[in-house]
């Protein structure tokens, strides 16, 4: 039996290995070119264990991943807080260079025995039944890719579960505006939060000699603001007080055109049925506060391969069981999530907040 994983980054890679460690056979589809510079994503020390699953833990940390060495938050007009990461039981989280990250568990997934890669391009779906039918365009020629499991790892598109018509709840609409700069301190090991009136920022560095700044608010408020422009950007960096002596505000250098990317909380209502499901940001997005993304990404592919391999050894319930535990997991993560920014001595702008972040029971 055949499992198309759609699809190649954490989510979807991290799905595959485990799934050819199966003995499964395995076909990772994603027609994206990974190129242009990544956001810098933290991968949370209890990720460790994640990567130790898939066998690639001494890869990781023989790939140049930056370690964090504490978080420094400043919240409103409080005095900034420190947190060393040495009182983490699990080391210390993680800078990662994404892709550097993604073709590490490509590689594994390939050494497990999957195949691809390949470029295709998912335009239909058609259930048999009892199989799956793709529809796949490549560089013009026309596919049709049989399936009898499909695992969506096409992140916050959820290509897979969008052409099936499901719906994707959206939760809040945050966007962040990051620039990519020469590091003006390589060796400060600190990530930093900074809350400021209508949003946060947050300034880490990425391996190469570079820092990560950006600034978090409301889809709306950054139209308004101009936020795309890096004069507006700049402008309201220098209002900060600690992320502009981070990034070496008023001279900085900007290595890369300013990048706006959804970071909002989002869901499938439905992440799994009978023949699929959906691992990574494609099941839930989190908002990067919670620094959630990659650890969950790797969590899910693996929890989804293996429902995957019980669903296709008989147990029908197994897809079921998955769509129950990474729902009631999404609704938790909401409630956190809304007191979090709700918290009227935590965050200045309670009532902006308030508004946006859900929270469900």
């Amino acid at each position: 039996m055949r499992v198309i994983v759609l699809g190649a980054g954490p989510a979807g890679a991290s799905a595959a290995v485990a799934l050819a460690d199966k003995g499964v056979d395995t076909l990772l589809v994603d027609p994206r070119p990974h190129t242009g510079w990544q956001l810098g994503e933290g991968l949370p020390a209890a990720a460790g264990e994640h990567l130790r699953s898939l066998g690639v833990w001494e890869a990781f940390r023989g790939a140049g991943h930056l370690p964090c060495t504490q978080f420094v938050s400043c919240w409103g007009s409080a005095e900034p807080a420190y947190r060393s990461a040495i009182v983490d039981a699990h080391g210390p989280s993680w800078q990662v260079e994404r892709r550097r990250f993604d073709e590490m568990l490509v590689t594994a997934a390939r050494t497990a025995g999957a195949d691809g890669p390949v470029p295709w391009r998912l335009t239909g779906i058609r259930r048999g039944p009892p199989r799956w039918l793709l529809r796949c365009v490549d560089d013009g020629t026309v596919r049709v890719v049989p399936a009898d499991f499909v695992i969506d790892g096409t992140g916050r598109r959820s290509c897979f579960a969008r052409l099936l018509g499901l719906p994707r709840r959206v939760d809040s609409s945050v966007v962040c505006a990051a620039g990519l700069l020469d590091d003006p301190d390589p060796d400060d090991g600190s990530s930093l939060v900074e809350t400021v009136e209508d949003g946060w920022w947050y300034a880490s560095r990425v391996p190469g000699g570079r820092l990560v700044v950006a600034k978090f608010t409301d889809a709306a408020i950054s139209g308004r603001q101009g936020l795309r422009r890096v004069s507006e950007w700049s402008r309201q960096l220098g209002r900060t007080r600690l992320t502009r002596a981070r990034a070496g505000w008023p001279g900085l250098r900007l290595r890369a055109p300013l990048r706006i990317a959804a970071a909002g909380s989002s869901a499938l209502d439905s992440p799994a049925a009978a023949g699929w499901l959906a691992v990574g940001d494609a099941a839930c997005a989190h908002d990067p506060l919670s620094s959630r993304g990659l650890h969950d990404a790797l969590a899910t592919g693996i929890a989804g391969a293996d429902a995957v391999a019980l669903s296709l050894d008989g147990a029908v319930e197994a897809a079921a069981r998955y769509a129950d535990t990474v729902s009631a997991g999404y609704r938790r993560y909401l409630r956190e999530l809304a007191w979090f920014y709700a918290e009227e001595r935590r965050f200045p702008a309670a009532q902006f907040w308030r508004s946006r972040a859900s929270a469900d029971g």
